[in-house]
């Protein structure tokens, strides 16, 4: 059977009836919907015809509605007030965040400092995904240019590219630390609490951050101290820099998060220095073009309310 179309019932139709039933003048009906006294008469027509039902009685000086007409005109309310409350439950649908966001972060920044973030994100936008990759955060900015991830923690540089964009979260300072057990360079570290510590920096060997912003501090300090000493191990990762101190390969410098969430922090003591490295200004990183996604731009926004330490 083929339907037709222009004499079923539409939302407009209702609209146009509930409209004309409030003012009862056909002129001013249509020019408050935007269509032609004859258009709106037309859809007025449609709807009688539909129900075989005189709605309007109307002369050439009034128009007024029949008892079918205010029958149909609670009908009408009904269905257009049913009708709004659907399309606006719609609407809200489609403005909630759907999809994923992946986050790169040290082991360290994902025990401090990336719960409070994920905690109100998720808050807001529940149905959003949120992927964790854990790793060095020497290839930080890498990871973020190549698209392999959306967000990661990272260490200011000096200067910032324009295609990314930067938000500073935490202060992080460095510790210089030495094994507490005994080792084949222990006697040059004189830190009896009777007297003032005495070390030997020359003669002590290093365990080095192996690539990224930790290994350009710790080279600055050490040009700062005037050292050159013997490097034991070239590592990747800070946990792992605090575990080879601990075993007595050497001593090193280490954010102080990550000595203090060390398993291994028991096990290492921390120097005295005339200075320590250059802190970190730890924040977070993306694409500045990638701010266009709104998915992308929710969570910035929420990393950009974060308080700042």
């Amino acid at each position: 059977m083929k339907i037709n179309e222009d004499k079923l019932m539409n939302i407009r139709d209702l609209q146009a009836f509930t409209q004309l039933s409030q003012s009862l003048h056909f002129n001013q009906t249509a020019e408050a919907i935007h269509t032609s006294p004859s258009t709106l008469s037309r859809m007025i027509q449609r709807l009688e015809s539909e129900f075989d039902q005189t709605l309007f009685e109307r002369d050439n000086r009034s128009v007024k509605l029949t008892p079918a007409g205010q029958r149909f005109q609670r009908f009408a309310q009904v269905v257009l007030n049913e009708w709004q409350v659907l399309k606006n439950d719609f609407d809200a649908e489609q403005q909630t965040l759907h999809g994923e966001l992946t986050i790169y972060c040290t082991v360290t920044a994902a025990h401090l400092y990336l719960p409070q973030l994920i905690e109100k994100f998720r808050q807001l936008h529940p149905l959003v995904e949120i992927k964790l990759e854990t790793g060095n955060v020497a290839v930080a900015y890498q990871k973020v240019e190549s698209g392999d991830v959306d967000f990661a923690f990272a260490v200011a540089n000096n200067k910032i590219a324009d295609k990314f964009i930067f938000h500073h979260l935490h202060h992080i300072p460095f510790k210089v630390i030495a094994p507490k057990q005994s080792t084949q360079f222990s006697q040059f570290l004189s830190l009896d609490k009777g007297r003032k510590a005495k070390i030997e920096w020359h003669k002590l060997p290093f365990v080095m951050p192996e690539v990224g912003p930790a290994q350009k501090r710790v080279k600055e300090w050490l040009e700062k101290m005037n050292l050159k000493p013997e490097i034991y191990a070239q590592v990747s990762g800070h946990e792992a820099i605090v575990s080879m101190t601990a075993l007595g390969c050497g001593i090193s410098a280490v954010p102080e998060p990550v000595l203090e969430l060390s398993p291994a922090r028991d096990r290492v003591q921390i120097l005295p220095v005339p200075f320590a490295p250059r802190p970190f200004d730890l924040g977070m990183l993306s694409l500045r073009r990638r701010m266009e996604v709104p998915l992308m731009a929710a969570f910035w926004q929420l990393v950009r309310s974060s308080v700042v330490e």
